[in-house]
């Protein structure tokens, strides 16, 4: 038999055999030397022509962090040790927000036969400023009734269960446990939590929804009945996503989370509940963007500054921030829809590796209809492939030890805790709310991120760029939940305020309904404060598709690519983007070899062309522009004459000559399209 047969047949010549490859590998490596910042740098600098890299390619975010393309082990000496994350698992949540609670059930049972480990169903309380009434948007749980309905055939055991109710927290949880004693299950074994912040109610209805001792009151009840009866149920919750969603930065959100969840530390500090209670409560809720390395960094950053925060209040061995992730609204669309889902995986990976405890992925309809079986199916399984498929559950903080990850996150770390002090020495959350800075800050915000999103700065894939020209498809105008006053009865009742949870348990056996007890928990009263809003950053572009949609007729554009054949190309293709984002009709011919084609070709189309764009290089227009604005203002019926590119020194020249308009790289998208709006009788002057 052949020797090197023998060899193999051994038993441990597999492994002495990879122990020699590992040595030789080793020696391969020690064979080079180490290669110094140094000479990285020199290597730069002349790919660069002598230009400095920290200048030239820096990448300054819109989140006024600065992030540089080079980082080598030596950048993590100065920062400190992340926080461990014992695990990279998470929990899949499934939002529910039908309306109809037979309907909400069904989609709920369905989830959790299908992938979903958690369910959340959502409930929108609102004040309505004209009838002076609440009102509720999602599942319409009225009652003790309605709410068994809702969770009939889920067991609580099993499947945590979720409720993002705001004020009306307290009422759900005393109808959660009705119902576990009713059904006689083990209340030790249930899980969830509530989500109630009044800081971010107050944020979005321009009022809190009690005082600063009445919601410290409700905390406390909230905290120590969970404590006592369902200790697996949090109920201290911290909204974040508002700020997100309107338009705010990442380290505002992390600023304004951590002096939220202060806050409510203080607030409780002076009750008989143990800081390490307290703490174990407390749950983040934060909207999770594309912006993906940028958003790996804001949880890490979050997690790291709440432990600091927890031991400066003296709570030694500090429980980890428990983090739920979920899908932004800022940055979803109407048009193009189906890109929301990739949006989504992004905002869900990013969320999977900073060590989420849990998250939420918005069906890619969200915004424009209540989500069906197909949607609800896709966002719960993008979930499970990131686990199943891409194992991303099997490792614990993957982005650990990444130079450029580690120092994001030190950088909006420290950004957000001279924030967060900021407000402290300002009085808390609470007071610089009712000063109004919150809402300062975030605006501001809003105004910059707006400017980049006309701009295009900030890109919509399928919105504000690369439009879907032949996506004819109507879009809703409104949106797609309607919110529903509560009902309240003639029957009377009392509230203890010594014996809360039960006080309310007992009223709902008694028949009261949800809008009773919550007139009993809240007293209307007019707005205190300024507000923010939470919007969608491309509803400006969809208005504009809307309104061509809606228009008699569609615009139709025509290019007229002439001369260079590299420049004029380049020019249609951007001609065609741009108007294709307010929903026109462009013509794109191969191109014209002189401007009496170009106009026969105008000709032959008329009257239906309403805008010509001519494409060509800027040499070429000092000479093709005149001649073709000549030719064009001799028509019966004068398009308007559009020129891609923007030709300084001939710009007052082309206009005198009949060039109404420029389009190019710099322009104000949005304003010029609405612009052409006008012109075009779309949408009104003024």
């Amino acid at each position: 038999m052949n020797s090197r047969l023998v060899k193999m047949n051994d038993p441990h010549y597999f492994r002495l055999h990879s122990n020699d490859v590992m040595k030789k590998k080793q020696n391969l490596f020690s064979e080079f030397s180490p290669v110094s910042r140094e000479k990285w740098e020199e290597v730069i600098k002349n790919d660069l022509r002598g230009g400095d890299y920290k200048q030239k390619l820096r990448w300054n975010t819109s989140e006024g962090i600065t992030a540089l393309p080079f980082y080598r082990r030596d950048d993590l000496q100065t920062l400190p040790a992340p926080l461990s994350v014992t695990t990279g698992n998470w929990e899949i949540r499934q939002l529910i927000t039908l309306q109809d609670i037979p309907e909400a059930n069904k989609a709920a049972r369905k989830a959790v036969t299908n992938s979903a480990e958690a369910i959340t169903f959502k409930n929108i309380i609102t004040i309505d400023e004209g009838k002076s009434a609440f009102a509720i948007t999602g599942p319409q749980v009225h009652s003790q009734e309605t709410f068994r309905t809702l969770l009939d055939g889920i067991d609580p055991q099993k499947t945590p269960i979720h409720f993002d109710a705001g004020p009306t927290s307290p009422i759900f949880l005393a109808m959660l446990h009705n119902d576990v004693e009713k059904r006689e299950l083990n209340p030790e074994k249930i899980t969830g939590s509530l989500l109630y912040d009044p800081c971010a109610f107050a944020l979005i209805n321009g009022r809190f929804p009690n005082d600063a001792p009445g919601i410290k009151d409700e905390f406390e009840h909230l905290v120590t009945f969970a404590k006592q009866h369902m200790p697996h149920v949090k109920t201290l919750g911290v909204d974040a996503r508002p700020y997100h969603n309107a338009g705010g930065t990442i380290v505002e959100e992390v600023t304004y989370a951590l002096s939220t969840g202060s806050e409510y530390l203080a607030l409780l500090s002076e009750s008989d509940l143990s800081l390490s209670t307290i703490a174990s409560a407390t749950h983040f809720n934060v909207a999770v963007g594309s912006n993906y390395f940028l958003e790996i960094a804001k949880f890490r950053a979050l997690r790291r500054l709440w432990s600091l925060i927890l031991d400066s209040y003296g709570l030694d061995d500090s429980p980890p921030a428990y983090l739920h992730g979920e899908s932004s609204q800022w940055n979803k669309t109407l048009y193009d829809p189906y890109v929301n889902m990739l949006r989504s995986t992004t905002e869900g990976m990013a969320a999977a590796i900073a060590g989420c405890d849990a998250i939420t992925l918005h069906s890619f309809d969200h915004t424009f209809s209540q989500a069906d079986e197909f949607s609800r199916r896709i966002a719960r399984n993008s979930q499970a492939i990131l686990k199943e498929e891409a194992y991303l559950d099997k490792v614990a903080d993957p982005s650990a030890g990444s130079y450029y990850i580690e120092t994001l996150t030190d950088n909006i770390a420290k950004a957000a805790w001279s924030g967060f002090q900021e407000v402290e020495q300002q009085g808390g959350m609470m007071q610089v709310i009712r000063k109004g800075s919150v809402q300062e800050a975030i605006n501001n915000s809003q105004k910059k991120r707006d400017q980049a999103v006309a701009m295009r700065q900030r890109i919509f894939v399928g919105t504000n760029q690369y439009p879907n020209v032949n996506d004819d498809a109507d879009v809703p105008s409104t949106e797609p939940e309607t919110p529903v006053f509560l009902d309240e009865t003639d029957h009377s009742f009392e509230i203890d305020p010594n014996d809360f949870i039960p006080s309310l348990k007992k009223a709902l056996k008694q028949g009261r309904t949800l809008g009773d007890l919550l007139a009993a928990l809240t007293s209307f009263k007019d707005r205190d404060f300024e507000t923010i809003y939470p919007y969608r950053g491309a509803k400006a572009f969809e208005e504009l598709r809307k309104a061509t949609r809606a228009h008699a007729s569609t615009p139709k554009v025509m290019t007229l690519p002439m001369g260079n054949k590299k420049l004029r190309k380049a020019r249609a293709a951007f001609t065609v983007n741009f108007f294709g984002c307010a929903g026109y009709k462009v013509v794109d011919p191969i191109g014209f070899k002189t401007t009496d084609e170009a106009v026969a070709s105008i000709k032959e189309e008329q009257p239906d062309v309403d805008v010509v764009v001519l494409c060509s290089s800027d040499e070429e227009y000092e000479t093709v522009a005149p001649e073709l604005c000549t030719k064009l203002n001799e028509l019966d019926e004068k398009p308007i004459i559009v020129l891609a590119g923007y030709p300084k020194k001939n710009i007052e020249e082309f206009r005198d000559a009949g060039i109404d308009s420029f389009i190019h790289a710099k322009c104000n998208v949005l304003e010029t399209l609405q612009d052409f709006q006008k012109k075009l009788g779309i949408i009104e002057h003024g």
